[in-house]
């Protein structure tokens, strides 16, 4: 299991939260709140195709997880998300 790297940043109005995820579709990331607990998770499946054989691997096959506590400052509801180029970029906006 890898650990996401994490930068945060605080604004007025937002908190946003970057986390490495090189290898993660978009189908393969669950983000789960409950009880204030942000769980972010991700599965990198083998990019290989049945006939093919591996000679090089940079990029660890496995699954991320990370863990974080939100304050009651952050409006939970209205958490937005985006996945680019291996980079999850989450909204957190204040209440």
């Amino acid at each position: 299991m890898f650990v996401p790297a994490v930068d945060i940043f605080e604004s007025e109005k937002e908190i946003t939260l970057l986390a490495d995820l090189p290898g993660v579709k978009s189908e393969d990331l669950k983000i789960d709140l409950r009880d204030s607990v942000l769980t972010l998770s991700g599965d990198v499946a083998p990019f290989e195709g049945a006939d093919e054989n591996d000679i090089f691997i940079e990029y660890e096959i496995g699954k991320y997880y990370r863990q974080f506590t939100l304050s009651e400052e952050v409006d939970q509801g209205k958490i937005e998300a985006e996945l680019k180029d291996g980079v999850l970029r989450l909204h957190l906006p204040k209440s």
